[in-house]
């Protein structure tokens, strides 16, 4: 179903001529532009059937060896139907790739061929992608490519082990087998001489089996899965002859692993782990001939150590390593001797480093952060004598996903802001002796993906402020407004809030929530002020930011959520009887805890809702046993933070809305949930999505949850106002 304000017929030329005059301001000056916008309601249809109104936004893959080719991922039709395209680096040559069976992509050192996996098998090709030669064909699935350094082999997993090609020549060689039926490898990277690989082999047959049904078909059928955090040695193998060195790290408990490398030398690998509760983490230097492990770095936190923040590489000539730690509040780069000692820090201030790369020479270190405004994330080079940091990056708004070319001339990153869906942009490296000025003219945006349609909406460009918790602490704020805000009016509120926990949406991007962000703008258009706090446990805020949340989840990061309302009622133009709130998974456990624990919210939807940590521990340990430990040593922060212990308190509306193939807060939640407030006779709401995950797969699904969403905000908030 496809429904708006636009035929295909001759205004569609007019929106064509629009949108190209749109990108010509854009690419040339960097300054958006409103050309024939219109104000008229957006359809939930639009927001979630296909062809999506934003279009689909493309995926970098990868940069060419030798700097001239990009490889990216992108659905012309709108439709979720991905395929590989290829372009020049400077975007010319686009052009999408016509074999439709293409799986994975790894380009050869010799920069011309190509090795690619199509419906299971490896091939070889070039860059025309027109001719393939095949050099598997297994009942298995091939997958994980590896080019050596010399391009004279590609090692590949299938059928749980490690296996290589020789080029040239017929017949695999296995290298690498699990040494138990549970077990499986995984190849970490070849050693420089390309003789020795770097793997890793995990068992997770003391993990617990979960189950998850499904209900729809003919017979009622199961999916199971073992959840649980595995046990991980690592090895030296040869690719010839020769027996496997296997790196002798202290004890066989179970840890959370995080980077590992060969050093350019060969000589030494490094090793990062950290216990599962994540409150020490460990890096170790080990002897590739002996496998003899020494403990070189370690830090400890007495809440938790994010490990997404940690990365850790080797300086290319192999006489230092660089990492990052939050060890003095802020996610910043260190450097080290490889025996641990002489560490500096390399860069410093209130502001995290979330991805950094080194030039081949090892002079300047790039490196993506929040450095100038929290909310928006700049790239930047770091002179590593100096340490003189050059901003690279100078449009207002998010660079994302970023890779550093071979040759350390230009960077490809996706680059978004508000209302501005993800396009992907070259941005040009200048020698380190440049003493002009970097500016938005050297940028070239090389895809320009956004359907004209998209761009002719009025959308709201929201507000970013900042208002002091009851703690004191600084809490960032997004308000949505009405086109024609009146400051003298009250507005009904909605608030939406992320999931994930650890995750920045008050930022100037194209938000992961994009669907909600839509939703939000027709929201507004009926009337409601939309906002959306950077509560507690928020990332991009620093290190006592992020952990404020230990041992309390619906503790501190609940308190700002209310305190946002108290700062938006000193304002004046909001109507505090009339305040709803949303949110899916940790935004869906916040919404049941503000209904069941405060007066704050006239209604609430709880999407797909943790209802019990302990429920969400026996499968996501890895997240739940950080922030609030074991169940069994510490339940009452388990009986604080869940929103079952309160759910007796519910006086006002709720919608509880989940699917039931959910294998992430598994549907036992809801059921739960459901069950206890039957018992207390406590009216709700309710609708189940029996063929829906976690995230939804089907556009019907979120159309329908969505407007249901809407209708049950419309009856208890804007209706009920305007009463």
């Amino acid at each position: 179903m496809y429904s708006g304000s636009f035929s295909n017929s001759s205004p569609g030329w007019f929106r064509m001529k629009a949108f190209i005059f749109y990108w010509i301001i854009v690419i040339l000056t960097g300054v958006s532009v409103v050309y024939g916008q219109t104000d008229s309601l957006l359809s939930l249809q639009r927001i979630f059937l296909k062809p999506y109104l934003a279009g689909t936004r493309p995926n970098l893959e990868n940069i060419s060896p030798d700097g001239n080719f990009i490889l990216y991922q992108w659905d012309s039709t709108a439709q979720d139907r991905y395929r590989y395209w290829i372009m020049s680096t400077d975007g010319t040559n686009k052009h999408m790739l016509a074999d439709t069976l293409l799986g994975e992509i790894a380009w050869s050192p010799d920069r011309h061929t190509i090795a690619c996996t199509r419906n299971g098998d490896v091939f070889l090709t070039d860059t025309s992608f027109q001719k393939f030669e095949r050099l598997t064909k297994t009942e298995a699935s091939e997958y994980g490519l590896r080019w050596s350094p010399d391009g004279k082999l590609l090692a590949f997993r299938s059928d749980k082990k490690i296996f290589a090609l020789q080029i040239g020549k017929t017949g695999m060689n296995e290298l690498i087998h699990p040494s138990e039926k549970d077990s499986w490898v995984n190849l970490i990277d070849f050693a420089p001489d390309g003789r020795h690989v770097l793997f890793s082999e995990s068992n997770r047959s003391d993990g617990q089996e979960f189950i998850v049904p499904k209900y729809t078909g003919k017979d009622v059928t199961t999916s199971s899965f073992k959840s649980g955090i595995e046990k991980t040695r690592f090895g030296i193998a040869p690719v010839d002859t020769g027996s496997t060195v296997w790196i002798k790290l202290p004890d066989d408990r179970q840890y959370e692993n995080g980077d590992a490398s060969i050093s350019p030398d060969g000589k030494n690998v490094f090793i990062e782990r950290f216990t599962t509760d994540r409150k020490d983490r460990q890096l170790f230097r080990a002897d590739t001939d002996s496998g003899k492990a020494v403990l070189i770095f370690k830090e400890h936190d007495d809440t938790w150590i994010e490990a997404g923040l940690a990365t850790t590489k080797w300086m290319p000539d192999g006489k230092a390593i660089v990492t990052t730690s939050e060890q003095d509040g802020w996610n910043h780069l260190y450097m080290m001797s490889p025996d641990g000692s002489n560490k500096r820090k390399l860069t410093d201030g209130d502001w995290e480093v979330h991805w950094f790369d080194i030039s081949a020479d090892g002079k300047q270190i790039f490196f993506q952060a929040n450095k100038d405004d929290h909310h928006q994330w700049q790239l930047f080079a770091l002179n590593v004598s100096s340490k003189q940091i050059t901003r690279l990056t100078f449009r207002e708004g998010t660079y994302e996903n970023p890779i550093l070319s071979k040759d350390g001339k230009f960077i490809v990153a996706n680059y978004s802001n508000f209302n501005l869906p993800t396009e992907l942009v070259r941005i040009p490296i200048p020698p380190m002796t440049d003493a002009k000025p970097m500016s938005i003219a050297g940028e070239i945006f090389l895809t320009a993906n956004v359907p004209g349609e998209f761009h002719s909406i009025r959308w709201v460009t929201p507000d970013i402020v900042h208002f002091k918790a009851r703690d004191g602490a600084t809490v960032p704020l997004m308000i949505y407004k009405p086109q024609y805000f009146d400051s003298t009016k009250q507005y009904p509120v909605v608030v939406f809030v992320h999931g994930a926990g650890y995750l920045q949406n008050v930022y100037r991007g194209w938000s992961y929530y994009y669907r909600e962000t839509m939703f939000n703008n027709r929201l507004v258009q009926q009337g409601y002020i939309v906002i959306e706090v950077d509560y507690r446990g928020s990332a991009g805020y620093g290190r006592d930011f992020r952990t404020d949340v230990a041992m309390h989840l619906g503790g501190k990061d609940l308190d700002d959520e209310i305190d946002a309302l108290e700062y938006l009622k000193h304002l004046g133009y909001i109507d505090s009887r009339h305040v709803g709130i949303y949110g899916g998974s940790y935004g869906g456990f916040l919404t049941l805890m503000g209904l069941f624990t405060t007066d704050a919210y006239a209604c609430g939807a709880a999407l797909r809702a943790v209802t019990s940590w302990e429920n969400y521990y026996h499968h996501n340990a890895w997240y739940t046993e950080p922030r609030l430990g074991k169940p069994e040593e510490h339940p009452d922060a388990y009986r604080i933070s869940s929103p079952m212990t309160y759910a007796d308190s519910l006086k006002k509306p709720l919608l509880i809305l989940h699917g039931m193939s959910d294998d992430n807060v598994f549907f036992q939640d809801a059921v739960q949930l459901i069950a206890k407030l039957q018992k207390a006779n406590k009216h709700f709401e309710l609708m189940i999505y029996p063929d829906e995950a976690h995230s939804f797969s089907e556009p019907t699904s979120w159309l329908d949850e969505y407007a249901r969403i809407e209708q049950f905000f419309n009856e208890h908030l804007l209706h009920a106002s305007q009463r």
